[in-house]
């Protein structure tokens, strides 16, 4: 797994293990992720990878960089869900660097060797930079391998980013949502085993919902709350 930066032709990738160039086929690039998963041929295949599945204590870890130029410690510090007012597709995580921070695509990996997020960029000056959390290359990985290309779960619910609570403006018709009963008004709660406390947070949730995967959904409606169990759909527009 790789990530490509803009401007990088994806369709010409060169790989190395060690200083030995292994030809690679690419399998699918995602533009919103920015991930690209690619096949070594050959049988040239390194020792197979182990991803953490402990999303929660990404949040607060003391790992290690494995960049070319040798390990680096760093420490994740909590997520960040927005860049320079711009609300992100999905939650990243903050990195702090002994060094400078190494290039876009470098595993981050905890003490059993388990990879919890790879490098996604620089934050700017100084050695903070931002990850990308395992379970999201788990995700977009799940779609590229099958299918080619990333397939966003749909539920039919629309919020406002400009509003501070993530209340539900409108309930697409013949939607998941719709068939529940969910209703404009409603403020989201939970999705699956996320909470959502604004609309960076229910993009985050959305990011990673699974067409045909049944997920619970907890709301508010005036004092009451209320749980579903919604089975995402395709995109309508598909």
């Amino acid at each position: 797994v790789t990530v490509v930066m803009p401007g990088v032709d994806a369709t010409r990738p060169a790989l190395q293990i060690g200083n030995r160039p292994v030809p690679v086929q690419v399998i699918g690039v995602d533009l919103v992720s920015r991930l690209g998963f690619l096949k070594a041929e050959g049988g040239m295949i390194p020792k197979p990878i182990e991803w953490s599945d402990d999303t929660a204590a990404s949040a607060s870890a003391a790992l290690q960089a494995i960049a070319p130029s040798g390990p680096i410690k760093c420490r994740t510090a909590g997520w960040v869900k927005q860049v320079g007012g711009k609300i992100l597709p999905l939650a990243l995580l903050r990195v702090n660097f002994d060094q400078t921070v190494p290039p876009p695509g470098t595993p981050l990996v905890d003490s059993a060797g388990r990879v919890v997020g790879i490098v996604f960029q620089a934050a700017g000056a100084g050695n903070a930079g931002y990850a990308i959390p395992a379970e999201a290359v788990r995700r977009v990985q799940h779609d590229l391998l099958s299918g080619g290309r990333l397939v966003r779960g749909w539920l039919g619910l629309s919020l406002k980013a400009e509003n501070q609570s993530p209340q539900i403006v409108r309930v697409l018709p013949n939607s998941p949502a719709a068939a529940a009963g969910i209703k404009p008004g409603d403020v989201l709660l939970n999705v699956g085993n996320r909470q959502v406390t604004d609309y960076a947070d229910a993009a985050n949730a959305f990011f990673y919902l699974i067409p045909g995967q049944a997920v619970r959904v907890k709301l508010l409606r005036g004092v009451d709350q209320f749980e579903y169990s919604l089975t995402p759909t395709k995109p309508q527009a598909e």
